[in-house]
This record gives C-alpha cells, structure tokens and sequence, in this order.
C-alpha cells in the first residue's frame, strides 16, 4: 500500500502510485470552513491544470446551490452534470469521502453512506493524478488496494449508459466506516470479465442431489420398450441407452444347460382345452 498523504496544500496535484484499477480506493479526510463556498476534488489523466487535462470524475461540492456536481473533461469540453442527491456535507465540518473503482464506474461514499456512482466516461486506465482546490483543508489522502497482477485484463470500452438516473438508496450508519461494498479488493481477478446479471459469485441455493438408481436386469420385451420410449423423450438417445434399452446380454431369456434340455414330444405337448358351451364365441 502506498504511503499517505497528510496535510497537503492546497491547491494540490498529486499522483496516484499505480493508477486506478478495479478494487482501488482513495480516502480523503478534510473539513471546511464556516464561510466555505465550494471545493472540488478531481481523477485527471495527467497533472496540469492550465490548461487542464482530461477529468474522469470531477467532484464539485457546492455549498451554495447545495449539491455536489459531477462531471467528466475532455479536450477542455466538459460533458453532462449530474447533480442528484443533494448536499450531504455542511460547511465547518470534517468529512470522509471514499472514491472506490469498479469495472464499469466509481462509487462515492461520504461519511460511511453510499452517495453516487458515476459511470466511467473516460477509461479508468488513463486515471494518474488526483487535485484538490477550493475552499477546504485537507488532512489525509490514502491510496488503498494493493496493485493488481500485470496479465490482468481490463475492458478498453465502458458500455454505453442512458440517462443519469437517481442514485441507488443510502446504506450503512453515518460515520467514518466504509460502507458495505467499498473495501478495496487487492488480488482480485479480472480477466473473466463481469458474471451475467443476477449470476454474481457466491450466490445461488445447494446445488441439486442425483441419486443413482441400480441397474434393472432381466426385463422383458414390454419393459423395455415402455422404459426405451421414455428415455428417448426425456433424454435422447443417451438416456435411452443409459436406462438399459440397448442391453447387450442381460435382457435375454435364460436358457438350461444343453446337458439337460430335451425338447417335448408331439405326444406330450399340451393341447389347450375347448370347452364345449360356446359363450366364447358370443358377444
């Protein structure tokens, strides 16, 4: 983990050790003034600010519009605000603010609760430098998350997103924890790319139990049939065989010894017996 940053001046340009990444998390720690009007805290791809380079994420919290913009600059052009949600923070307060990268965006947790998650309009890998100005004193910036192995693999697009739409509900208690999903992920891999929605790892009921039942021998032709076109339909032609329609030798007839056989006589062969009333041949 990179070292801390404590009681930088602002305005600040620092660089981020290693870039972000999926699992990457930056902590701010500061407070403002009473008086304070608004500060900024921006992911630029490179360190100049006049004229400034690519933003990522422009953070604006604007005490006197009461909310906090975000944004994206590119070419000096900036893009869409979204300013949902409002002004968690008040001036002469301390605050936290967690920025945590994913694959497909960055989250903003302020104070222990979830704010906003702006999705990437600008690919994360070209993130290196994080500034600070305005009306604010800032006391710590971590970087947290250790750096990812050199084959993993990133997506170079973000996918398209419509319309910003409201963020997603706050959870967890205010405070200065990280919220639930906002620990950083050292070593996670990437390389699979995302599961499906609502196919996320580690969830799911017990897997199925399938027991198998003993083999049957010694059916005759009937069974074998009924059982065969049963097979064919739930299975195919794998069940079918599976289920004893294409025994080779253990569906025949058994036979005695040759030592022991002796074919009936004409004179022995039961003949079948005709009752004399005819109310058979009626009906």
């Amino acid at each position: 983990m990179a070292a801390p940053i404590y009681n930088p001046v602002i305005p600040c340009v620092h660089p981020i050790p290693g870039g972000m990444y999926p699992g990457r998390m930056i902590r701010v720690q500061g407070s403002t003034p009473p008086g304070a009007q608004r500060f900024a805290i921006n992911f630029q791809c490179g360190p100049n600010t006049d004229p400034r380079d690519d933003i990522a994420l422009h953070l604006n919290f604007r005490f006197v519009e009461m909310c906090v913009v975000r944004n994206h600059l590119t070419a000096m052009n900036w893009g869409v605000e979204d300013t949902n949600g409002g002004m968690p923070l008040n001036r002469g307060d301390s605050f936290e603010a967690l920025i945590l990268c994913e694959p497909h965006s960055l989250k903003v947790a302020l104070n222990g609760i979830h704010f906003c998650e702006f999705p990437h309009r600008v690919p994360f890998q070209r993130i290196s430098h994080l500034t600070v100005d305005g009306d604010v004193m800032i006391q710590l910036i971590g970087f947290e998350g250790a750096q990812p192995p050199p084959q993993q693999m990133y997506m170079s697009e973000p996918p398209a997103y419509g319309a910003y739409g409201a963020p997603p509900p706050a959870y967890g208690a205010p405070g200065y924890g990280a919220p639930q999903g906002y620990a950083p992920q050292p070593g996670v891999q990437y390389a699979q790319g995302m599961p499906p929605q609502g196919m996320a790892p580690g969830y799911g009921g017990p897997q199925p139990q399938y027991v198998q039942g003993p083999q049957r021998r010694g059916m005759g032709t009937g069974a074998a049939v009924g059982m065969g076109v049963g097979a064919l339909a739930a299975g195919g032609l794998a069940g079918y065989a599976l289920g004893g329609g294409f025994s080779s030798s253990n569906d025949s007839p058994s036979e005695p010894p040759p030592d022991t056989y002796e074919p009936p006589s004409r004179d022995e062969e039961i003949m079948p017996e005709i009752d004399d009333d005819d109310d058979w041949l009626e009906g």
